[in-house]
């Protein structure tokens, strides 16, 4: 069987890897060769291609970096001559895109046409990556949809990164059941999951002095404008909710999930989906800290600072930490 895998990098990297381990499972043993096209490799790959033992019943032939073949439909026409019967084949073209999303080396209908003809398409993108990754990790670990999404929110969303922390967590717990705070230790958390603790502990319990030392260590002044402003819009939302009677501090998760999440939803949208009605359900407890009002003018004073920094009038350090050393002084 031949197999042509293309999309953007880490999703085609979660489906390659799925793929592999597919043909593995199916043949035990099977011998693997591996090729590169980057490396000037596509014609060693044709020549094993071209030929059949008779030791070796079935073969697995791996060809990288198809995106560097310099003429695609010709190579898939000398592909057409071989007897491909004794082969499980994989091709892998990345496509790689411009700051606007758009693929710069697609693939054209002709040549997807004549890669078809002998192939089996798989085309896999960023849109499929979030989904993929937490279907990896709930089969990997053992763990729920939210245990997932909240093991990538610590670590981030790279897939090789995640892989290698998954081998990590396997090997500490040794057969243990999951459980996120014992491994919490020895994962590669992220600077970004390590700010917005900060700034959560900041708004919630008042305490500003590991946020203003992580912010004169790393210099993340604008992500705080924005992490903070998505944490208290979040709040915002909450409390209008609480205004209507629609969930109170004490509304248990139960009733959330089953019976209003899907009508609220659409007040929890990302780029990436849905927020996961746990992870909502887990900001319940700070539905009365603040006044709508409060919040409503604290999105403002953290407007005005964006502005103030990026037309030069203040520097993002001045104008941050002013920002936090005031907060609740009014």
């Amino acid at each position: 069987m031949l197999y042509f895998l293309h999309g953007d990098t880490s999703p085609l990297q979660i489906k390659y890897e799925e793929l592999l381990n597919k043909i593995k499972n199916e043949f035990s043993n099977i011998p693997e060769k591996y090729f590169d096209a980057s490396q000037k490799e596509d014609e060693l790959f044709l020549q094993a291609v071209s030929t059949n033992s008779i030791f070796n019943p079935k073969e697995l032939l791996i060809l990288r970096r198809a995106e560097d073949i310099k003429n695609i439909e010709s190579f898939f026409k000398s592909l057409k001559l071989f007897n491909l019967s004794q082969k499980e084949i994989i091709i892998v073209y990345e496509e790689f895109l411009n700051d606007y999303g758009k693929i710069k080396n697609p693939l054209s209908k002709k040549a997807l046409d004549s890669i078809g003809e002998i192939a089996q398409i798989i085309c896999y993108r960023k849109e499929n990556e979030k989904k993929a990754i937490t279907f990896y990790l709930q089969h990997e670990l053992n763990v729920s949809e939210y245990e997932a999404e909240k093991f990538v929110e610590i670590i981030g969303d790279d897939f090789f990164k995640i892989k290698n922390e998954v081998e990590k967590v396997k090997n500490y717990l040794d057969g243990d059941i999951f459980n996120l705070t014992k491994v919490m230790p020895i994962l590669s958390i992220t600077k970004e999951y390590n700010h917005r603790t900060l700034i959560e502990n900041f708004l919630y319990n008042r305490n500003a002095a590991p946020l203003l030392e992580f912010l004169q260590k790393e210099k993340e002044y604008m992500g705080f404008l924005y992490m903070t402003t998505e944490e208290l819009l979040l709040n915002l939302k909450l409390n209008y909710l609480s205004k209507e009677s629609i969930i109170t501090k004490n509304t248990s998760y139960k009733k959330f999930n089953d019976s209003i999440f899907e009508n609220t939803k659409k007040y929890f949208k990302k780029d990436n989906g849905f927020m996961h009605p746990y992870q909502i359900f887990l900001k319940f407890k700070n539905i009365d800290i603040f006044k709508s009002e409060f919040i409503e003018k604290k999105l403002e004073e953290l407007l005005q600072a964006e502005y103030s920094i990026k037309n030069g009038t203040l520097d993002d350090e001045i104008a941050v930490e002013t920002l936090i050393l005031n907060f609740f002084t009014d």
